[in-house]
């Protein structure tokens, strides 16, 4: 139902008649009425959707003596795959005041619909369409006498993602814990194979307009199921860190990669006492044992050596701490630490204990899912940072071709191949090693090369407590990057389970899963002996 404002005969008629048929008071009618003379005489105001069969009705009985109040249909979206892509796709609304100063000239009017969130908003222009009209003769009662002009409608244009749904509903169904992430991405292009957030919510919900009580249930719920975390949620990398510390070591010699440190299950620094993840301790490692027992003793030393400033310039390098530019505008650039952002920040710069923790990607540093994934699909494919995307082609309505999307590699990292060849080959013992952490991704016939990562979300004190007897929010979160790139077709994946104990233990089987269905092989489960 939309008022016309430069039909109006009788506003007062209009109130005393509809508003408390359209369940308004009279006040708020009469608000509702001189807003709708603020805009345009000739262009429709809606002020109700949905309305019901008895209020149309109503409308047609007065629509001679009560002028100014039109019936109109307007187009709405439909999402068929429901929660499916949820955050990918994004959800329409009524478009707002400041949106419609912005792009007043281009054709929008109070009431439109227009992208709110994901591909919805970012190609608004692209899926829009045009409006079509028709001009038309009426007698003095209104009745239609003849058509004199018409312009057809035009839809808008295809959008054709580089997902593929069934690829896309495989993981979000394998993905049963209450929240987390995945990112699965083409290493050489930077196709997103697949992008998931959970929990999710139903677009339709949206459609044409969320009440109130849905609004407020999203909004209210704890887990936050509007949130997009795969290029929003930041998480600690915890020791997927290790990758860039392990880099940035073989990069500027901080300690040998051949040379054994002895890990008793902790570091003392200060008076402070830094544990590994092994309270019984790993003994003496090297670099690549370190990494592939994912030995905490060992990167805190290397922290300490390498000092935030340096880890920072090689976590630079890999992508970390800045937006990937994926196409998708509420994307958080997460944060790595220096010297210059704690003084600006803390008015100090960061001490050792804090070099400590950075070194096992914890402390201050954050990262997205998306991040986590770009970083990976750089080791699969000799270091390019890709631009990832999630557009292929734009079409429009009658096939012609509008846009086609071709690969960006953003800059390359250029290692020694030396370096780079001891990460990828710890990378691979981490899942083919008897000691490695994620060895439950092994799949027989497919080198998986990986890291795990146990974030903490706040440090605990008693480590007597099982995973299942710490309160759900104070549980670590499970983290597992992995690749396989010497298949005809390569995968990079990133699996983060919000409060899902340890990544060896929880997000390297769902990672497996993954990449079994990638490649059409039988997942076979966990064949560590």
């Amino acid at each position: 139902m939309s008022i016309l404002p430069g039909a109006i005969k009788d506003s007062q008629g209009i109130v005393d008649v509809y508003a408390d048929a359209l369940g308004f008071s009279p006040e708020k009618m009469r608000t509702v009425l001189d807003k709708s003379l603020l805009a345009p005489m000739f262009l429709s105001f809606p002020i109700k959707k949905n309305i019901s069969l008895e209020e149309i009705s109503l409308i047609k009985t007065h629509s001679r003596e009560i002028k100014g109040v039109t019936l109109e249909a307007r187009p709405y979206r439909y999402y068929p795959l429901g929660d499916l892509l949820c955050h990918l796709v994004g959800v329409t609304g009524e478009i707002s005041s400041s949106e419609l100063e912005k792009v007043g000239r281009a054709g929008y009017r109070p009431g439109d619909y227009v992208g709110k969130t994901g591909i919805e908003k970012e190609y608004e222009p692209y899926l829009r369409g045009e409006e079509g009209w028709e001009q038309i003769e009426i007698d003095a009662k209104g009745r239609h006498l003849a058509s004199l002009r018409r312009k057809p409608a035009k839809p808008g244009a295809d959008i054709v993602l580089t997902i593929d749904s069934s690829f896309q509903r495989f993981v979000e169904e394998s993905f049963t814990e209450r929240a987390g992430s995945v990112v699965v991405v083409d290493p050489d292009t930077g196709r997103i194979l697949a992008m998931v957030s959970k929990p999710g919510f139903d677009p339709n919900l949206f459609s044409p307009s969320i009440s109130e009580r849905n609004w407020k249930s999203l909004n209210s719920d704890p887990l936050h199921p509007l949130e997009n975390r795969s290029i929003r949620g930041l998480y600690p990398p915890a020791s997927t860190f290790k990758i860039v510390t392990a880099f940035a070591d073989l990069a500027e010699g901080a300690i040998s990669p051949e040379k054994n440190l002895f890990c008793s299950g902790e570091l003392e620094l200060g008076g402070q006492v830094y544990r590994c993840w092994n309270q019984h301790g790993h003994g003496n490692v090297n670099l690549h044992r370190a990494l592939v027992e994912s030995c905490d003793v060992y990167f805190y030393e290397l922290g300490l050596k390498l000092g935030a400033d340096r880890m920072a310039k090689y976590a630079s390098l890999f992508g970390l701490g800045k937006p990937t530019g994926i196409e998708l505008s509420q994307e958080l650039p997460g944060l790595i630490p220096t010297n210059f952002w704690k003084e600006r920040n803390y008015g100090t710069f960061i001490k050792d204990g804090e070099n400590v923790t950075i070194g096992i990607g914890q402390g201050y540093t954050l990262a997205t899912p998306i991040q986590l994934a770009m970083m990976t699909a750089a080791l699969a494919n000799g270091g390019n940072i890709m631009r990832p995307y999630l557009v292929d082609e734009i079409k429009s309505h009658d096939g012609t071709p509008i846009f086609h999307q071709t690969p960006v590699v953003k800059w390359s990292i250029k290692p020694d191949p030396r370096n780079w060849e001891q990460i990828r080959k710890a990378m691979l013992d981490v899942v083919q090693d008897r000691a490695g952490t994620g060895k439950k991704c092994r799949i027989p016939g497919l080198n998986v090369h990986a890291k795990t990562g146990t974030s903490q979300v706040i440090s605990v004190k008693d480590k007597s407590k099982s995973e299942e007897e710490v309160p759900y929010h104070e549980r670590t979160h499970a983290m597992f990057v992995a690749f396989v790139d010497d298949q005809p077709k390569k995968i990079a994946v990133v699996v983060i389970i919000e409060h899902g104990g340890g990544g060896g233990k929880t997000a390297a089987p769902l990672a497996r899963k993954i990449i079994c269905r990638y490649y059409g092989l039988p997942d076979r489960g966990d064949l560590r002996e």
